[in-house]
């Protein structure tokens, strides 16, 4: 079971709000150019991702997930995290020069962490943004320190947490001292339309911008284990996932989320 984030809300229609045309092409930049770069991959090196990635599966089987998803045919459509990895892949070339440089220690370097935080600082969310960016660095610590049972609460709080801010921002939410009201009532059958889970959150989101569909971190079903665990985890019933490998899925839908939302503009 997934509780509260999966509640019976979810078969009910949700209030349709029209999209801004200029939405479908936020935040595919840097898509589009790892899509690039994966297309041009030599078989060689396609090969030795996908090996990396199997791997890791070994301790997080969301990376036989990217895996599979970066091991298809030609000009086949490539899910968003997939492709944010193939970015983070590609500044490792960039940056490396040993072959064998592991994966997981692109989150430790200096040059993935001025990336996130320049999309951070494009974003506009309110009074949270200075405390937010420093929890953010606070994350990447903890990660260097392998300190993964307090990493991935943490990552899974800010993810909830920026999408929060900026349905604030974008007018959707408003903050009634500890409460959250659906000022569109988007979300059907809340008492005071008062938003009380993750799952209402993305609901609301896709209808500020379709493309928060394609985010996984948002992705509200049983498709993904670090999806499905997220509840038992934040609330203390699971103590098993906290793992180096999970760690480095959460920062790469860390960095996928604020890359996106990095070009929400007012």
């Amino acid at each position: 079971m997934i509780d509260d984030d999966f509640d019976d809300f979810e078969q009910q229609e949700v209030t349709r709000i029209p999209q801004h045309e200029q939405g479908k092409q936020l935040g595919q930049s840097i898509l589009k150019d790892a899509d690039q770069y994966l297309q041009s991959m030599s078989a060689a090196e396609h090969k030795h991702l996908i090996q990396m990635l199997k791997v890791l599966a070994a301790n997080e089987p969301y990376f036989d997930v990217l895996a599979n998803q970066l091991d298809q045919p030609v000009d086949s459509k490539v899910a968003n995290d997939a492709l944010n990895l193939v970015h983070i892949w590609n500044l490792i070339n960039q940056h490396e020069s040993d072959v064998d440089f592991n994966l997981l220690d692109v989150i430790k370097t200096d040059y993935f962490q001025a990336e996130l935080l320049e999309a951070f600082d494009a974003l506009e969310i309110g009074e949270n943004k200075a405390q937010r960016r420093l929890v953010i660095q606070e994350a990447f610590k903890l990660y260097e320190m392998q300190c993964f049972a307090g990493c991935i609460p943490l990552l899974y709080a800010q993810l909830e947490g920026l999408l929060t801010d900026v349905l604030i921002a974008k007018g959707y939410l408003k903050q009634n001292h500890t409460k959250f009201i659906d000022v569109y009532k988007i979300v059907p059958g809340l008492k005071g339309h008062e938003i009380k889970s993750l799952w209402h959150k993305s609901k609301i989101a896709c209808e500020l911008n379709v493309y928060f569909a394609e985010l996984d971190a948002y992705k509200m079903d049983s498709s993904s284990t670090v999806t499905m665990t997220r509840h038992n985890i934040v609330h203390g019933t699971d103590v098993v996932h906290f793992t180096h490998e999970r760690s480095f899925v959460l920062f790469v839908w860390l960095f996928s989320v604020i890359s996106f939302m990095s070009t929400l503009k007012s």
